[in-house]
C-alpha cells in the first residue's frame, strides 16, 4: 500500500492526535479511516460538511426515538385528517411535543445562542427544507434580544402551522415568546423576543 504526505493545519493535527489516542488507534489508521468515509460520501454526490450535521442529526433522533424514512404525504395527510376534527388538540400536541423536546435540548445546548448556531451547524441536514434561526439586532426592541425562525419547505400551509407551534414550544423552553409570525404555502417566518429562562407559553393558533 503506497502511502502519501498530506499537510494539514496544526489544529487538525492536534485535533487527530487527541482522537486517535482516545481509541487507541494510530493517528495514520484514524485518518486513513476518516478519509475514506468522507471520500465515500463524495464520491456519491455529498459535501464533506454534511457529516458533521448529519451525524449529529441522527445522534439527536436516536436519542429522542424519532422515525426516519417517514414520507411528507404520510405526515401532512396525517396532520390534516386530525384537524379536520381536533384543530386545537393537534396545536396542543405539536406545542407540548416542541416544548419537551426544548428541554431535552437544554441539557446538551443550555443556552439559546447554543440553539443558533446548532441549527447554523445543521442547516445542510433538515429534511424538512430550509432552516434558518438568527439573532436580530434590531433598535426597536427594547425589552429584550429578538430571534427570527425562517423555515422555506415544499409542504402546505396547514402542515406548516403545526411545525410552527413545534418550534414555538420549543424556543418557549429558552423563554422566548412569539411576537410575529406568518404562515404561507411553503413557507414560515416567527419574530420571537427573549423574555426570560423557561418561560410556558400557553399554545395558541398562529396566524
Amino acid at each position: 500500500m503506497g502511502r502519501s504526505s498530506i499537510a494539514v493545519s496544526d489544529e487538525v493535527a492536534s485535533e487527530l492526535s487527541k482522537a486517535a489516542s482516545k481509541s487507541g488507534k494510530t493517528s495514520y489508521a484514524l485518518a486513513n479511516e476518516c478519509l475514506g468515509q468522507a471520500l465515500k460520501i463524495c464520491s456519491e454526490g455529498g459535501e464533506p460538511d454534511e457529516i458533521y450535521g448529519d451525524w449529529k442529526m441522527t445522534k439527536i433522533g436516536r436519542e429522542v426515538g424519532s422515525l426516519q424514512w417517514i414520507g411528507r404525504d404520510l405526515v401532512e395527510e396525517t396532520v390534516h385528517e386530525i384537524a379536520l376534527v381536533e384543530p386545537q388538540k393537534l396545536v396542543r400536541i405539536w406545542h407540548k411535543a416542541g416544548y419537551n423536546f426544548g428541554i431535552y435540548l437544554q441539557i446538551c445546548f443550555p443556552e439559546i445562542k447554543d440553539v443558533v448556531t446548532l441549527v447554523n451547524q445543521l442547516q445542510k441536514s433538515f429534511t424538512i427544507g430550509r432552516v434558518k434561526f438568527v439573532e436580530q439586532n434590531s433598535p426597536v426592541v427594547q425589552e429584550g434580544q429578538s430571534y427570527t425562525l425562517g423555515i422555506v419547505a415544499a409542504n402546505s400551509a396547514e402542515f406548516l402551522h403545526y411545525l410552527a407551534e413545534f418550534w414555538r414550544g420549543l424556543l418557549s423552553a429558552y423563554g422566548l415568546e412569539v411576537i410575529d409570525s406568518k404562515v404561507t404555502s411553503g413557507a414560515l417566518k416567527i419574530d420571537f423576543m427573549l423574555r426570560g429562562k423557561l418561560l410556558a407559553l400557553s399554545p395558541q393558533v398562529l396566524k
